[in-house]
């Protein structure tokens, strides 16, 4: 047997001022108003109105105190937060609230102001995750809390709201990363949208284009009236052609434009979306082409039309004239290359260019697709005088080349021979430099054993003079007389070591004469004579100069000795010398 079901408990709930109903919103009957059974006057049946459509509204209104306790609370509010409207009453707001900063700034405003005060913030309710909001808080006197004062708050759901502008935030960002020009307007044709491509293209910025009229902003010219564009619109719900536009920065442009209409619930347009295609450099090379086929006369490179690899026409005598004598000219390989690049070029509309030599002459090609057709033109240029000149500016680079690596050998074989030259002259400076030690060392023995000797035997012969008068008071004319010789002596040398020690600067042309000077000289106590077998030829004052030196402590240190000797200039026996 079927089981009888119980009637399901109704729930009561209560109204702000006391009233229950049960679950379907319908006051009990014997419920009352502030203590009325029914209402008896038309006060009461506008606040029983009133009180029905504040508890029944689909928004949710609670209102608080000063310290944010909950005083009313409507059944929308109930379903939002989770809670009994029981439980609610009495309880703080902030109980219910994720950012509790948030709600004190807010609690704060509501005191300070008498303006209505509106506040996002994150809801916490008791199940659930959390729920973005909007508080919008009116101060209002409460008749039933002795005229204290609340504060009326709404609580909007922005949960959809805020799924609609992440969903508008990344179809945003997609559009963002198009290169197309792409502009939403609406039905006063003001600029609603407006992607970074627009802005690439245009100048403008997001901020400086939106709100903007299109046609006064781009400065628009049309192909066709603008009524009859929007009738297709209308009709179609698309449109497509050419428009010109103008930069920020004064640029023409020409765009290849597509619209496409936006309707509302009743039908009507409610806004485009128009994509624009930048093909200003492309409609320059159609027109340079259209022109070269409207002068074929005046152009003096053969210009032919190619279609599926056969030639549908040639465009000037030139060209005439190269299809007369074709495969003597560009070699009999050529059409299959053309169609190859025919069909690549009508594939992306990108020009191709390649070169063709048959032996005799050279060309340069250009494989240039002619747009909405199905066709290309082949520009021929002849390169064969460059590439004669081009060979020949190769020949004279390798010989230039050649000679460049002949003169840098030359120059690294100089090198080494200079370098050989000042490893010799260090090693003569060497030479001199320890013959200079070695006079100057000679010169110190003989200052120590000549000079200073005869300096002291004169000290010690004064001395005895001197003696020999304070005793005898005589002094013999000898004593004084061997004295003043020694003296005598003794400067002489010193003059001499002086002469030797001084540095004589001679060039190339003064060292014969200085020979000759030496030579004469009266100071030496070992005559000597100069004898010149062969001429002498000497360029550098610096070797000349250390050769008069050499030559002049080598007759200083013979005369010293004693010994006479004669020396002759010459090139082998000036070394043997040294």
């Amino acid at each position: 047997m079927k089981k009888l079901q119980q009637p399901a408990r109704k729930e009561k709930r209560s109204t702000r001022n006391g009233a229950t109903r049960d679950a379907n919103g319908r006051r009990e009957r014997g419920s009352s108003i502030h203590g009325l059974r029914h209402p008896k006057s038309d006060l009461e049946s506008a606040v029983q109105r009133y009180v029905d459509l504040y508890d029944f509204a689909p928004i949710a209104y609670v209102s608080f105190d000063r310290a944010g306790r909950i005083e009313e609370a409507n059944l929308a509010a109930t379903e939002l937060l989770g809670e009994r409207r029981d439980l609610l009453i009495g309880r703080p707001f902030a109980f219910y609230v994720a950012d509790l900063d948030l709600l004190l700034r807010h609690l704060l405003y509501c005191r300070t102001s008498d303006q209505r005060v509106e506040t996002e913030l994150p809801l916490k309710p008791r199940k659930g995750e959390r729920i973005p909001a909007l508080l919008i808080s009116t101060p209002i006197t409460s008749t039933t809390r002795n005229g204290a004062r609340l504060y009326q708050t709404a609580i909007m759901d922005l949960r959809e709201r805020k799924q609609h502008e992440q969903q508008l935030t990344e179809q945003a960002r997609l559009l963002d990363l198009s290169n197309d020009a792409i502009i939403v307007r609406d039905t006063d044709d003001r600029i609603t949208y407006w992607n970074k491509g627009a802005q690439e293209m245009y100048g403008y910025t997001r901020e400086e284009a939106l709100g903007k009229l299109t046609y006064e902003l781009l400065q628009t010219r049309f192909s066709e009236p603008l009524q009859k564009i929007y009738k297709k619109l209308d009709r179609d719900n698309r449109w497509e052609g050419e428009l010109v536009h103008t930069r920020r920065d004064g640029a023409r442009i020409t765009v290849f434009s597509r619209w496409a209409s936006e309707r509302n619930p009743q039908g009507n347009r409610a806004a485009v979306l128009e994509t624009n295609n930048d093909i200003t450099e492309r409609k320059r090379t159609e027109e340079q082409l259209e022109l070269v086929s409207r002068l074929p006369e005046e152009n003096p490179a053969p210009v032919i039309r190619l279609q599926e690899g056969r030639i549908l026409s040639f465009a000037n005598p030139a060209a005439e004239r190269l299809l007369s004598h074709w495969g003597k000219t560009v070699g009999d390989e050529a059409p299959t290359r053309f169609g190859r690049m025919a069909c690549a070029a009508l594939a992306d509309g990108n020009k191709r260019d390649l070169e063709i030599d048959s032996g005799r002459r050279s060309y340069a090609v250009s494989v240039c697709p002619v747009r909405h057709a199905n066709y290309v033109n082949l520009y021929f240029d002849d390169i064969t005088e460059r590439k004669h000149a081009q060979n020949e500016l190769e020949k004279s680079k390798g010989l230039l080349e050649k000679r460049v690596r002949e003169r840098t050998r030359e120059l690294g074989a100089a090198n080494i021979e200079l370098q050989n030259e000042i490893v010799r002259r260090k090693g003569l400076e060497g030479q001199i430099l320890e013959i200079s030690d070695r006079e100057q060392e000679k010169l110190g023995r003989e200052l120590h054993d000549g000079l200073c000797q005869q300096l002291t035997a004169i000290g010690f012969f004064a001395r005895a003079t001197a003696l020999r008068l304070k005793d005898h008071r005589v002094v013999q004319e000898d004593d004084l007389e061997k004295i003043a010789q020694l003296i005598n002596s003794s400067v002489m040398d010193a003059r001499n070591i002086a002469r030797d020690l001084h540095k004589e600067d001679i060039d190339a042309a003064q060292f014969v004469p200085a020979l000759r000077n030496m030579v004469e000289r009266k100071i030496w106590k070992t005559p000597c004579r100069l004898e010149l077998k062969t001429k002498i030829d000497i360029e550098d004052d610096t070797v000349a100069s250390q050769l008069y030196r050499i030559l002049r402590d080598y007759q200083c240190e013979q005369t010293r000795s004693s010994h006479q000797h004669s020396f002759i200039d010459s090139p082998q026996q000036e070394r043997t010398g040294v």
